[in-house]
C-alpha cells in the first residue's frame, strides 16, 4: 500500500515545493531589475499552475476513494497504507474550504470614509461629528480636524431553508473610546434577522437601528442632525415586522445593555410602528406613524420611575430624480436611547418633555451627482430646561442645523464630496452659532 498511495504524498510533497519555491521568489524578487522580474513572475505563473493541477488530481482521487465500494479499495495491493486521520482531515478541509462560500450567501462589505473638517466655534462633545454650539464664552474657536473614524467594515451571512431565512449581520466603525491616533473598533450592528416568507413575517433580536423614526438626512457629518431634530441610535431590540399588503406593522422592545448594576433601569422601551409604503410615493416612498411608552428611571438605589412617551411621523416622497424625507416628533422623557443624552430630565426630576423633526431635500443631478439640502430643530420645554447654571454644554432651549452638500462619483466605489453647516444654539438668552466646512472622500465596496 506504500506504492498505492505514493502519488498523494508525493502530490502533496510538491505542493509543499511549490509554496516553498514561491516564498522564495517572492523574497528574491526585492531589488531586482525589471528583467529579472519578468522572468521571476513567469516561474511563479508556470508553478502556480503546476499548482492547480496537482490539487485538482488529488481532489480528484479523493472523490474516487470517497465513492468507491468497498471490495474496490479491499483489492488493493496489501502493501499500501491507509492514509493517517491527520491526513485525511487535511484533505477533506481542502474540499470544504471550496463548499464553505457555497452553504450560505456571504456578503462582505464597508467603506472607506476621511473628512476634513473646518469649524468656526467650538461643537459640544462629539468632536468628530457636530451636534450643538458650546456654552462657553470664547466658543469662537476656529479648527481644523482631519478625521477617518466613519470608516467601517461589515460582514453578513444567510440562507434558506422551507420558507425560512435567516441572516446574521455584524458592522464595526472606529468611534467609541480612543486614544490618539489608535482608533478603538466598535460594533453599530450585531442581530439576527429570521423570516417566514408565506406569512411575510420577521423577527429581529440584537443590535439595530431604532425600529421608530427610521428614516435620516443625507448629510456628510456622521452625526445626522444629532441634536438639531433626528431621532437615531442602534439599539439591543427584539422586533417583530408583520407585512399586510402595501403595509407593515412592527411591535419592539429595545434598551441599552446594562453598564452598572446599581442602576435600576429594567423596563424597556415599548414601541409600535405601522407603514404605508406604494408607488404614488415614488419608487422607496413611505409614510409611518410610530408610538412608544417607557415607565423608567436613570437613578441608583431609587424605584422612582418616570412615564416616558413618544409619538413621530414620517415620509418620504420620491418623483423623477428628487427624494424629499422628513421627520417630526413630541414626547416626554426622550434621552440616551435616542441620542438625546442630558435631555430627557427636568430639573424637578420629572420627564422633560420637547419636540422637533428635519425635512432635506435630494437632487440627483445625474449618474454621478447629487444634492441635498436640509434642515432640523430639537426644542425642549424652556421650562423644563432650567436656567443651565450647570455648564452642561449638551442641554440648551433650542437647537437648529442647517446643511448643503454635494457627492460627485469618480467611479462607482469612488466618490467626494462637499457640505456646509450652520449650527444655532439657543439657551435662553445667549444664541450661539458656528459653521463647519467638509471635504469628504469615500471608497465604498
Amino acid at each position: 500500500m506504500k506504492r498505492f498511495f505514493a502519488p498523494y504524498r508525493a502530490a502533496i510533497f510538491v505542493l509543499s515545493l511549490t509554496l516553498i519555491s514561491f516564498g522564495g521568489l517572492s523574497t528574491f524578487a526585492y531589488g531586482e531589475s525589471a528583467e529579472d522580474l519578468k522572468l521571476q513572475m513567469k516561474t511563479m505563473q508556470d508553478q502556480m499552475m503546476q499548482m492547480q493541477e496537482n490539487m485538482q488530481a488529488l481532489q480528484n482521487r479523493i472523490n474516487q476513494l470517497e465513492t468507491a465500494p468497498a471490495p474496490q479499495i479491499a483489492a488493493q495491493p496489501a502493501d499500501v497504507p491507509a492514509l493517517t486521520a491527520e491526513e485525511v482531515a487535511a484533505l477533506r478541509n481542502l474540499k470544504d474550504l471550496g463548499n464553505v462560500w457555497s452553504k450560505y450567501n456571504m456578503q462582505l462589505y464597508g467603506k472607506v470614509k476621511v473628512d476634513f473638517n473646518y469649524d468656526t466655534a467650538e461643537f459640544t462633545k462629539y468632536n468628530d461629528f457636530v451636534g450643538a454650539v458650546a456654552e462657553e464664552s470664547d466658543y469662537k474657536n476656529d479648527s481644523t480636524n482631519f478625521n477617518p473614524r466613519d470608516t467601517r467594515i461589515g460582514f453578513a451571512a444567510s440562507h434558506k431553508w422551507g420558507e425560512w431565512s435567516a441572516l446574521g449581520r455584524i458592522e464595526m466603525d472606529f468611534y467609541g473610546d480612543n486614544n490618539g491616533d489608535n482608533l478603538i473598533p466598535r460594533m453599530r450592528h450585531g442581530y439576527i434577522d429570521i423570516g417566514y416568507e408565506k406569512t411575510g413575517t420577521s423577527v429581529v433580536v440584537g443590535q439595530d437601528w431604532v425600529p421608530v423614526s427610521q428614516l435620516n438626512p443625507s448629510t456628510i457629518d456622521f452625526g445626522i442632525l444629532t441634536a438639531t431634530g433626528n431621532l437615531w441610535w442602534r439599539v439591543p431590540q427584539i422586533t417583530v415586522r408583520q407585512e399586510f399588503g402595501d403595509f407593515q406593522v412592527l411591535a419592539s422592545m429595545m434598551k441599552h445593555r446594562r453598564t452598572d448594576t446599581e442602576n435600576e433601569d429594567r423596563m424597556p422601551w415599548l414601541l409600535g410602528r405601522i407603514q404605508y409604503s406604494n408607488e404614488i410615493l415614488g419608487k422607496g416612498g413611505l409614510v409611518a406613524l410610530g408610538l412608544g411608552y417607557r415607565d423608567a428611571d436613570y437613578g441608583q438605589d431609587s424605584s422612582n420611575n418616570t412615564d416616558r412617551w413618544l409619538v413621530c411621523g414620517e415620509m418620504k416622497y420620491v418623483a423623477g430624480p428628487f427624494t424629499l424625507k422628513g421627520e417630526l416628533w413630541t414626547g416626554e422623557g426622550l434621552g440616551r436611547n435616542f441620542l438625546r443624552y442630558d435631555l430627557d430630565m427636568a430639573e424637578d426630576g420629572g420627564p422633560a418633555s420637547a419636540y422637533g423633526g428635519w425635512a432635506d431635500l435630494t437632487y440627483a443631478v445625474n449618474d454621478k451627482t447629487t444634492m441635498t439640502a436640509g434642515y432640523g430643530f430639537d426644542n425642549p420645554n424652556n421650562g423644563d430646561i432650567g436656567d443651565l447654571t450647570d455648564t452642561n454644554d449638551r442641554r440648551f432651549t433650542r437647537n437648529e442645523q442647517y446643511f448643503i452638500n454635494t457627492w460627485y462619483s469618480l467611479s462607482k466605489p469612488l466618490k467626494i464630496g462637499a457640505e456646509y453647516i450652520y449650527v444655532e444654539t439657543e439657551r435662553h438668552e445667549q444664541i450661539h452659532s458656528g459653521n463647519r466646512f467638509t471635504v469628504s472622500m469615500q471608497y465604498a465596496f
